[in-house]
This record gives structure tokens, sequence and C-alpha cells, in this order.
């Protein structure tokens, strides 16, 4: 008769163990994994809209101005404002306005080239980025952009609609532009925008 207690019921044993240990650190790795992709969204990416956060847009923007000042070429970007996003807070409560943020956010990455960038600059201000870009080409994305959030309406806690509007200021980059002048530009177009009755473009064109 064999006996279970000796050395094969040990290592079977003992398999069993390494196999429970090899399970556990795999977990563990999964987990840290996990982890670490999530820190990487928080560091890169907005955790409300998704978009790409203020520090990514603007390293992004700082990419292209070290090509564009080595390589030359084209860069526009456009500044966006939602219309009067206080009152839709203020009216709907926060919840509503965070569904909006997300909403807007969700139409501009439809309306934007698959080669242009967008970010949440801050609270409900927006910058993209559209490379080897003309004034031109960025006023008919930017257009294209405010039709498509004048077109969309949106619905409060008891689904009702209302409307939301954004103001968007388009700059051409300049040759020796930097971030702050670009940036600068473009918020002055996005002001004017504002000062012309909202819901509307204005554009910064490069004229050296």
């Amino acid at each position: 008769m064999s006996d279970d207690t000796g050395p094969s019921a040990e290592s079977h044993e003992l398999f069993l163990k390494l196999t429970q240990l090899n399970n556990d650190l795999q977990s563990v790795q999964q987990e840290l994994a996990r982890k670490n992709a999530d820190l990487e969204r928080l560091a890169y990416f907005d955790t409300l809209t998704g978009l790409f956060n203020r520090r990514s847009i603007l390293e992004k923007l700082n990419e292209w101005l070290r090509h564009l000042e080595r390589y030359g070429g084209r860069l526009c970007v456009i500044m966006l404002d939602i219309d009067h996003f206080k009152a839709v807070n203020d009216l709907y409560g926060h919840r509503i306005g965070d569904r909006v943020l997300t909403n807007i956010a969700h139409l501009m990455r439809e309306t934007i080239r698959q080669t242009d960038f967008v970010g949440r600059y801050g609270g409900e201000e927006f910058l993209i980025l559209l490379p080897q870009t003309d004034a031109g080409g960025a006023a008919i994305v930017a257009e294209r952009t405010r039709a498509s959030i004048q077109g969309c309406p949106m619905h409060d806690a008891e689904g009702k609609a209302f409307p939301v509007t954004a103001s968007l200021g388009v700059a051409e980059w300049c040759k020796g532009d930097d971030e702050d002048l670009l940036i600068t530009r473009a918020d002055a177009a996005l002001y004017r925008a504002k000062d012309a009755g909202r819901n509307k473009v204005e554009i910064t064109a490069c004229t050296l």
C-alpha cells in the first residue's frame, strides 16, 4: 500500500502552494498595472470630460511650437468658452452643468479632425489645437463646432431641453509666437466674440 504522507504527497502540496503564490503574484501585478494606468489618466486627462487636461494640452501646444520654430508650417488655436455657463449651474444645478461639459466635450471630439487636439483649459473653457492649419481652415472648424453646440439641446433633470451656445476665438501662429502670445491673441478674439453678442466666432490671422 502507498503512503499518502510520503514524498509524493509533499511534492504535490508544495506544487499547489507555488501555484497559488504565482496566481497571487499575477493578481498583484495586474492590479498594479491597473493603478498605474489610472494614475496616467489622472496625469494627462481631465477626469470629467475625458479630454486632455490643461497641463497636457499646453504640452502639446509647446511641442508644436518647437516643431514650427525648427521646420516652419502653420498652426491655429481655438479658445472656446461656453456662454453663460454660470447661469446653467445656477438654474439647473452642478450635476446638469457637469453633463453639459461632458456633452460639449463629446461634440468637440466629433467635429474636430483626427489630427487636431482638444483639452479642457479650465472651468468651461477649452483649447483646440489645429496643426498645419491656416486661419481660413481654422475658421471652418470653429464655425462647425459652434453650430454643432448650438444645434444640440441639453436636458435638465426632468428631461426638458434647454439651449447652450459657445463663443470661440481663433488665433493663427505668427513666427516668433510663444505659448503666452498665441493664447493671449486667441483669448482676445474670444472676448471680441463675447462682446459681439456671444455664440460667434472671431479670428485673429497672422499677417506677417
